[in-house]
């Protein structure tokens, strides 16, 4: 039985193509994700690829329940009594300190103890706006969705996050089932005001790839939201690896293989084709697999002729001898 719901609604554009792919990659891989439809859903993620000089943005969830997530607090109280007690966080941008980066190992294999599943979305930065027309039809279109002062970078930022939110949402959740959604502290979610606007975007995206008339509760912060659970930044920062390493790696995966019809591909890279030292020793750990977390990229990029396609690749190590 599958994992994955994929959405119906043709109409959903990006949305609609990343998650047929995943349930493409997902027949071929039965056991590619893990059911997190008991108990309530945890979510946490993180972004990378906002500055200029990126070829990518990436978006980066882990998606548990509260059940995993409880088994798992105790492994990770024993790693920051052990490497950083000083409660200080792992980051990607911050590994170059020598604190983290001998913590750094450590906390990918307890990562990889958590039961869930790890999606990350590269977005090509030549793909044009989520929404038809760009963000100023947006803001017309949800009209109660956006800062009256958004500049368009705001709002297709706030567009995009909440259409993977609502992605995940479909895919993996009950429409009885309460979630919690823990992200970053984003220019998209930075006050108050975005963080309800936000969550009015949220729904009203939730609904239209989904029909759900009566969901449960999905309740969302961010790691510096004043009552954030102490694990927040932990959980977070385990997307934040991830999409920082994708955004570094992201010239040597293969954008595309085989037919122009084809959603799914195994990587074929060596670790040493990576420059960053960060970047090639999360990639190795993520090859690995083989842990309670699963993992998979999800990406859009443009084909020879200009045109957006959606792919999901399972990253996988590969056996020796093949």
């Amino acid at each position: 039985m599958s994992v994955w719901r994929r959405i119906g609604e043709q109409r959903a554009g990006y949305l609609f193509d990343l998650s047929d792919s995943i349930a493409v990659v997902e027949a071929r891989h039965p056991d590619l994700l893990v059911a997190v439809s008991s108990g309530s859903m945890i979510v946490a993620s993180d972004y990378s690829g906002q500055h200029k000089e990126a070829t990518h943005e990436a978006y980066s969830f882990v998606v548990t329940t509260d059940g995993a997530l409880n088994a798992w607090l105790p492994s990770l109280k024993v790693f920051r009594d052990r490497w950083l007690p000083d409660g200080r966080r792992i980051s990607f941008k911050k590994l170059n300190e020598p604190v983290r980066w001998r913590a750094l190992p450590s906390f990918l294999d307890l990562a990889g103890n958590l039961e869930g599943n790890l999606i990350t979305i590269l977005v090509d930065r030549r793909v044009g706006s989520f929404m038809l027309g760009g963000p100023s039809v947006a803001k017309e279109a949800f009209v109660d969705c956006f800062p009256a002062n958004a500049g368009a970078g705001t709002i297709e930022k706030m567009l995009r996050l909440a259409s993977f939110v609502s992605m995940i949402l479909s895919g993996f959740r009950r429409e009885d089932q309460l979630s919690f959604w823990i992200s970053d502290h984003d220019e998209a979610l930075d006050s108050y005001e975005k963080r309800e606007l936000f969550g009015r975007l949220s729904t009203y995206l939730t609904f239209g790839v989904t029909g759900w008339r009566c969901p449960a509760n999905h309740i969302f912060g961010t790691t510096e939201t004043p009552d954030a659970p102490y694990w927040s930044e932990d959980l977070a920062a385990v997307a934040d690896l991830a999409a920082g390493a994708y955004c570094q790696m992201s010239p040597h995966l293969p954008a595309f293989l085989g037919d122009v019809g084809e959603k799914t591909w195994q990587v074929r890279m060596a670790s040493t084709d990576v420059e960053s030292l960060r970047a090639r020793t999360i990639g190795d750990w993520l090859a690995k697999g083989g842990g309670a977390l699963r993992h998979l990229l999800l990406r859009l990029e443009l084909d020879i002729n200009l045109e957006v396609r959606a792919s999901a690749q399972a990253f996988r190590a590969r056996q020796s001898g093949t």
